[in-house]
């Protein structure tokens, strides 16, 4: 039971999250208007959050300036249920679950008269968290060195666009925008390569609890095609993000050696992924507008996400995504001169593969379907007031439960689901 409890423990949860969000660990969309529409719009102008995030080239549409503040509240809720052996045992594991706060800023600007067209955003992107306490009888959480005990992590990415579109004919527009992204990382303890054993083989894994601030910088391009009053089309590249690795102050970790307490340091390397979006934009009617759009996002390979998962020499290896298609779909009916009606739908694969579910428990990312709603209320003429609601049902990956040497213990059922509400103001001047 004890070589099986590391084993489980090994990664359950290594990186173990609450807010793994849609495409993997980022948002299915940005702010109340694009996230009621299911993140559509590579292809219409809405507001600017949704340009900055999906589609720089939509920018060179905008008349004068728009700015835009919001926020997005929403809370998640994980389950795993763990059977093991002959019997058989049974196990279920929920974190502590609060509800959380993703704020977004973005602006563009353009002269009416003129070609050129600025933006410029800082996005709540991506993000997961979660906080476990140590349970004497629990399967995966019983006190070291039986167990992992207490786990604890916390993961944010921001991106921070700087966006510039031009007007090169009445139909069509370029853009591009240099993205700066901040990366927040910790998690206590750290069970990857970093870890100490006694005489007895039980291993003790050092503590990385400190949230770890790494930078990327990478590049962002698109196209905005308007083929006729009625419809268009747009798209865009988002390039890989490499950010530095992420490192902690640590010490060793074996109560029972003489080092115990020295000084180490520990690390992970944890970078983001290519984005391929591309969509079509309908307006059938002077109040209707309708988005459907796709998106490619490319896990596999990218260090940290993309990793093989699974345990490999006696070490877990996290998270072993693959990569993931995601279909979006929304409508916005003026219905009156002040009222925005707004509907959409989301669905995007699951990053987490079956096969290596342990290692995916790091970020139990099961959400497919997105169902969503929203309003707008022109408040003033230079001020409408923003509001949209979306929820994901329980969705479930179920896998093998495997020790150290890989053979199969039992099963793993990883299940997630949540819910969010968003507000927000978007100025026109």
């Amino acid at each position: 039971m004890r070589q099986f409890s590391i084993a489980g423990l090994l990664f359950i949860l290594a990186l173990l999250p609450a807010p793994a969000l849609a495409q993997g660990a980022m948002l299915h969309g940005i702010g109340p208007v694009n996230s009621s529409m299911g993140g559509a719009g590579a292809a219409l102008l809405n507001e600017s959050l949704g340009a900055l995030t999906y589609n720089p080239a939509l920018i060179a549409g905008a008349q004068g300036n728009q700015i835009s503040f919001t926020s997005e509240f929403f809370k998640d809720s994980i389950i795993i249920d763990t059977t093991v052996g002959v019997g058989p045992l049974t196990g279920r594991a929920q974190p502590n679950s609060q509800r959380n706060a993703v704020p977004a800023f973005g602006w563009m600007m353009r002269d009416p008269k003129g070609k050129l067209a600025l933006g410029f955003g800082l996005i709540g992107l991506a993000g997961f968290g979660a906080d476990y306490g140590a349970e004497e009888a629990s399967i995966l959480f019983a006190p070291i060195p039986h167990g992992f005990g207490r786990i604890y992590t916390d993961y944010r990415a921001t991106k921070i666009p700087v966006a510039l579109a031009y007007q090169v004919t009445p139909k069509l527009a370029v853009g591009a925008s240099l993205n700066v992204y901040m990366s927040e990382f910790g998690v206590a303890p750290l069970p990857y390569t970093f870890f100490d054993t006694d005489a007895s083989g039980n291993r003790y894994y050092s503590e990385a609890g400190k949230l770890d601030k790494r930078w990327a910088v990478s590049g962002q391009f698109g196209f905005a095609y308007q083929a006729s009053p009625v419809v268009s089309i747009g798209g865009s590249l988002t390039l890989p993000q490499n950010f530095a690795t992420h490192e902690w102050n640590s010490t060793m970790a074996n109560p029972g050696s003489g080092d115990f307490g020295k000084p180490r340091t520990v690390s992970f390397d944890l970078d983001g992924p290519m984005i391929v979006t591309f969509g079509v934009g309908l307006r059938p009617g002077a109040k209707t507008q309708v988005a459907v759009d796709g998106m490619f996002t490319k896990y596999e390979g990218v260090h940290g996400f993309g990793g093989p998962g699974g345990i490999n020499d006696g070490v877990i290896d996290p998270f072993g995504w693959r990569d993931v298609w995601t279909f979006k779909a929304g409508v916005q009916h003026q219905a009156t001169e002040k009222l925005a009606l707004r509907a959409g739908y989301n669905y995007s694969q699951m990053p987490l593969r079956s096969e290596v579910v342990l290692s995916a428990t790091g970020a139990p990312a099961t959400f497919q379907s997105h169902y969503c709603a929203g309003v707008g209320l022109k408040m003033f003429p230079f001020l409408e007031a923003e509001a949209g609601f979306y929820y994901v049902p329980r969705d479930h990956v179920v896998g093998p439960f495997p020790d150290l040497e890989s053979n199969v213990r039992g099963t793993l059922d990883e299940s997630n689901s949540l819910n969010s509400v968003l507000i927000g103001l978007n100025f026109r001047f």
